[in-house]
């Protein structure tokens, strides 16, 4: 028997005051769900400054970080996108990193995929 697969699309946005790591946070995938996200796209408004700049995505489960992927240098107003899926299981959340962010960057996330009930046989 397959899994019914329900419509995932999902975005999220953060104003952050204050300069430096500047870290965008997804929900926290439910305990009876499995998220598989077939394109992310990201965004910020300012472009990062000084040294080691990048921007960074991974899944986060309690602080366990899983690196999904990086864009080194990011632009401003420059929209980077993902076509591989990956999957995130229940607790996990997705946390897009924006190093060296300046002060009053808004960053932009956008989840599109399906979820699955999360149950044995499942994945």
């Amino acid at each position: 028997m397959m899994a019914i697969k329900s419509a995932l699309t999902l975005s999220y946005v953060g104003v952050f005051a204050s300069a430096g790591l500047q870290t965008l946070y997804s929900d926290i995938v439910p305990v009876d769900q499995i998220w598989c996200v077939q394109r992310l796209a990201f965004e910020g408004n300012l472009a990062t400054s000084g040294g080691n700049t990048r921007a960074r995505y991974y899944a986060d489960r309690s602080g366990v970080r899983q690196p999904l992927g990086e864009q080194d240098a990011p632009i401003a107003d420059t929209l980077y996108w993902d076509a591989d899926p990956f999957w995130l299981y229940p607790g996990d959340k997705l946390a897009l990193e924006w190093d060296q962010g300046q002060a009053s960057t808004t960053l932009k996330m956008h989840l599109r995929g399906y979820w699955t009930e999360a149950k044995e046989g499942v994945v």
